[in-house]
Protein backbone atom coordinates (compact mmCIF):
# COMPACT_ATOMS: atom_id res chain seq x y z
CA UNK A 1 0.00 0.00 0.00
CA UNK A 2 1.44 3.44 -0.87
CA UNK A 3 2.93 5.39 2.00
CA UNK A 4 0.85 8.24 3.36
CA UNK A 5 1.86 11.79 2.52
CA UNK A 6 3.47 13.91 5.22
CA UNK A 7 0.85 15.64 7.40
CA UNK A 8 0.26 19.33 6.80
CA UNK A 9 2.58 21.90 8.37
CA UNK A 10 1.30 24.39 10.88
CA UNK A 11 -0.94 27.16 9.64
CA UNK A 12 -1.22 25.73 6.14
CA UNK A 13 -4.62 26.48 4.64
CA UNK A 14 -6.46 23.32 3.69
CA UNK A 15 -9.95 22.47 2.54
CA UNK A 16 -12.12 20.80 5.22
CA UNK A 17 -11.75 17.38 3.59
CA UNK A 18 -7.98 17.80 3.39
CA UNK A 19 -7.81 18.93 7.01
CA UNK A 20 -9.79 15.88 8.05
CA UNK A 21 -7.38 13.64 6.13
CA UNK A 22 -4.42 15.38 7.73
CA UNK A 23 -5.81 14.62 11.19
CA UNK A 24 -6.28 10.96 10.25
CA UNK A 25 -2.72 10.78 8.89
CA UNK A 26 -1.42 12.47 12.04
CA UNK A 27 -3.28 10.02 14.27
CA UNK A 28 -1.79 7.05 12.41
CA UNK A 29 1.67 8.57 12.62
CA UNK A 30 1.40 9.26 16.37
CA UNK A 31 0.01 5.81 17.10
CA UNK A 32 2.95 4.27 15.26
CA UNK A 33 5.64 6.40 16.94
CA UNK A 34 4.19 6.93 20.41
CA UNK A 35 1.76 4.08 21.01
CA UNK A 36 -1.92 4.37 21.95
CA UNK A 37 -1.34 5.73 25.46
CA UNK A 38 1.01 8.56 24.53
CA UNK A 39 -0.75 9.57 21.31
CA UNK A 40 -2.90 12.26 22.86
CA UNK A 41 -4.96 15.05 21.33
CA UNK A 42 -2.16 17.59 21.63
CA UNK A 43 0.41 15.31 20.00
CA UNK A 44 -1.94 14.45 17.12
CA UNK A 45 -2.95 18.08 16.56
CA UNK A 46 0.65 19.27 16.68
CA UNK A 47 1.49 16.70 14.01
CA UNK A 48 -1.46 17.79 11.89
CA UNK A 49 -0.64 21.48 12.36
CA UNK A 50 -3.91 22.49 14.03
CA UNK A 51 -4.93 23.70 17.46
CA UNK A 52 -6.28 21.00 19.80
CA UNK A 53 -9.68 22.66 19.85
CA UNK A 54 -10.06 22.27 16.10
CA UNK A 55 -10.16 18.48 16.32
CA UNK A 56 -13.76 18.61 17.55
CA UNK A 57 -14.72 20.54 14.45
CA UNK A 58 -14.11 17.35 12.45
CA UNK A 59 -14.55 14.54 15.01
CA UNK A 60 -16.41 14.03 18.28
CA UNK A 61 -13.15 13.72 20.15
CA UNK A 62 -10.02 11.59 19.97
CA UNK A 63 -11.83 8.25 20.19
CA UNK A 64 -13.85 8.90 17.05
CA UNK A 65 -10.72 10.07 15.23
CA UNK A 66 -8.86 6.88 16.17
CA UNK A 67 -11.76 4.71 14.99
CA UNK A 68 -11.95 6.55 11.68
CA UNK A 69 -8.18 6.27 11.27
CA UNK A 70 -8.46 2.49 11.69
CA UNK A 71 -11.34 2.30 9.23
CA UNK A 72 -9.29 4.28 6.73
CA UNK A 73 -6.23 2.08 7.21
CA UNK A 74 -8.11 -1.19 6.75
CA UNK A 75 -10.15 0.16 3.82
CA UNK A 76 -7.03 1.27 1.92
CA UNK A 77 -5.09 -1.89 2.77
CA UNK A 78 -7.83 -4.30 1.75
CA UNK A 79 -8.52 -2.21 -1.32
CA UNK A 80 -4.94 -2.72 -2.45
CA UNK A 81 -5.15 -6.48 -1.76
CA UNK A 82 -8.45 -6.71 -3.61
CA UNK A 83 -6.78 -5.07 -6.57
CA UNK A 84 -4.12 -7.77 -6.56
CA UNK A 85 -6.55 -10.68 -6.24
CA UNK A 86 -8.87 -9.36 -8.94
CA UNK A 87 -6.12 -7.85 -11.08
CA UNK A 88 -4.97 -8.56 -14.62
CA UNK A 89 -2.93 -11.68 -13.84
CA UNK A 90 -4.42 -14.50 -15.87
CA UNK A 91 -4.22 -17.44 -13.48
CA UNK A 92 -5.24 -17.91 -9.86
CA UNK A 93 -1.67 -18.99 -9.10
CA UNK A 94 -0.24 -15.75 -10.46
CA UNK A 95 -2.72 -13.66 -8.49
CA UNK A 96 -2.01 -15.51 -5.26
CA UNK A 97 1.74 -15.22 -5.72
CA UNK A 98 1.30 -11.47 -6.25
CA UNK A 99 -0.92 -11.36 -3.18
CA UNK A 100 1.77 -12.94 -1.00
CA UNK A 101 4.33 -10.45 -2.28
CA UNK A 102 1.96 -7.55 -1.54
CA UNK A 103 1.12 -8.87 1.92
CA UNK A 104 4.79 -8.87 2.91
CA UNK A 105 5.86 -5.75 1.03
CA UNK A 106 8.07 -3.22 2.79
CA UNK A 107 5.16 -0.75 2.89
CA UNK A 108 3.19 -3.22 5.02
CA UNK A 109 5.86 -4.89 7.16
CA UNK A 110 8.01 -1.79 7.69
CA UNK A 111 8.56 -0.43 11.20
CA UNK A 112 6.11 2.45 10.78
CA UNK A 113 3.20 0.30 9.62
CA UNK A 114 3.95 -2.43 12.16
CA UNK A 115 3.82 0.12 14.97
CA UNK A 116 0.44 1.34 13.76
CA UNK A 117 -1.11 -2.13 13.67
CA UNK A 118 0.34 -3.09 17.04
CA UNK A 119 -1.24 0.06 18.49
CA UNK A 120 -4.64 -0.91 17.08
CA UNK A 121 -4.29 -4.48 18.33
CA UNK A 122 -3.63 -3.06 21.79
CA UNK A 123 -6.68 -0.81 21.56
CA UNK A 124 -8.76 -3.73 20.30
CA UNK A 125 -8.35 -5.56 23.60
CA UNK A 126 -10.68 -3.08 25.32
CA UNK A 127 -12.43 -1.06 22.59
CA UNK A 128 -15.50 -2.86 21.18
CA UNK A 129 -15.65 -0.64 18.08
CA UNK A 130 -12.05 -1.44 17.17
CA UNK A 131 -12.83 -5.11 17.81
CA UNK A 132 -15.74 -4.99 15.36
CA UNK A 133 -13.57 -3.38 12.69
CA UNK A 134 -10.90 -6.02 13.25
CA UNK A 135 -13.39 -8.86 12.92
CA UNK A 136 -14.88 -7.30 9.81
CA UNK A 137 -11.42 -6.83 8.28
CA UNK A 138 -10.48 -10.48 8.81
CA UNK A 139 -13.84 -11.64 7.49
CA UNK A 140 -13.45 -9.49 4.37
CA UNK A 141 -9.93 -10.80 3.78
CA UNK A 142 -11.14 -14.39 3.95
CA UNK A 143 -13.95 -13.55 1.52
CA UNK A 144 -11.43 -12.03 -0.86
CA UNK A 145 -9.22 -15.11 -0.75
CA UNK A 146 -11.84 -17.86 -0.93
CA UNK A 147 -12.89 -17.47 -4.62
CA UNK A 148 -9.28 -17.35 -5.82
CA UNK A 149 -8.37 -20.38 -3.70
CA UNK A 150 -11.34 -22.26 -5.11
CA UNK A 151 -10.30 -21.29 -8.64
CA UNK A 152 -6.79 -22.57 -7.96
CA UNK A 153 -8.18 -25.85 -6.63
CA UNK A 154 -10.25 -26.32 -9.77
CA UNK A 155 -7.16 -25.61 -11.90
CA UNK A 156 -5.33 -28.35 -9.97
CA UNK A 157 -8.25 -30.76 -10.17
CA UNK A 158 -8.83 -31.01 -6.42
CA UNK A 159 -11.70 -30.30 -4.08
CA UNK A 160 -11.34 -27.99 -1.06
CA UNK A 161 -13.37 -26.06 1.45
CA UNK A 162 -12.19 -22.66 0.22
CA UNK A 163 -13.41 -20.73 3.26
CA UNK A 164 -11.64 -23.08 5.65
CA UNK A 165 -8.43 -22.89 3.64
CA UNK A 166 -8.71 -19.08 3.59
CA UNK A 167 -9.05 -19.06 7.40
CA UNK A 168 -5.93 -21.20 7.82
CA UNK A 169 -4.00 -19.18 5.26
CA UNK A 170 -4.80 -15.86 6.94
CA UNK A 171 -3.56 -17.27 10.26
CA UNK A 172 -0.32 -18.36 8.57
CA UNK A 173 0.09 -14.98 6.88
CA UNK A 174 -0.41 -13.09 10.11
CA UNK A 175 2.03 -15.32 11.96
CA UNK A 176 4.75 -14.63 9.43
CA UNK A 177 3.81 -10.95 9.28
CA UNK A 178 4.15 -10.51 13.04
CA UNK A 179 7.41 -12.44 13.10
CA UNK A 180 8.85 -10.19 10.40
CA UNK A 181 7.78 -7.10 12.32
CA UNK A 182 9.40 -8.35 15.53
CA UNK A 183 12.63 -9.39 13.80
CA UNK A 184 12.92 -8.18 10.17
CA UNK A 185 16.17 -10.15 9.72
CA UNK A 186 14.64 -13.51 10.62
CA UNK A 187 12.96 -14.04 7.25
CA UNK A 188 13.38 -12.31 3.92
CA UNK A 189 10.19 -11.18 2.19
CA UNK A 190 10.93 -13.46 -0.75
CA UNK A 191 11.42 -16.52 1.47
CA UNK A 192 8.29 -15.71 3.45
CA UNK A 193 6.17 -15.44 0.30
CA UNK A 194 7.68 -18.70 -0.95
CA UNK A 195 6.92 -20.44 2.36
CA UNK A 196 3.25 -19.43 2.14
CA UNK A 197 3.04 -20.69 -1.42
CA UNK A 198 4.75 -23.97 -0.46
CA UNK A 199 2.22 -24.46 2.34
CA UNK A 200 -0.62 -23.96 -0.10
CA UNK A 201 0.92 -26.33 -2.64
CA UNK A 202 1.37 -29.00 0.03
CA UNK A 203 -2.24 -28.61 1.11
CA UNK A 204 -3.51 -28.93 -2.45
CA UNK A 205 -1.44 -32.04 -3.11
CA UNK A 206 -3.07 -33.70 -0.12
CA UNK A 207 -6.62 -32.74 -1.15
CA UNK A 208 -9.18 -35.03 -2.72
CA UNK A 209 -9.35 -35.11 -6.51
CA UNK A 210 -12.44 -33.83 -8.28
Amino acid sequence: MPARSTPAKKYQRLAPSERRESLIAAALDCLSRLGPQAAGVREICDRAGVSPGLLRHYFNGKDELIVEAYRTLTREYHGSLRGVLTGPAESAEQRLRCFFDAYFSSQVTGEERAGTYIAFWTLGRTDPTIQRIQRSAYRNLRKLLAPVLNELAVDRGVQIDAEQVATSLVALLDGFWLDMCVDPKRFSRAKTSAACWNWLETFLRGSRSL
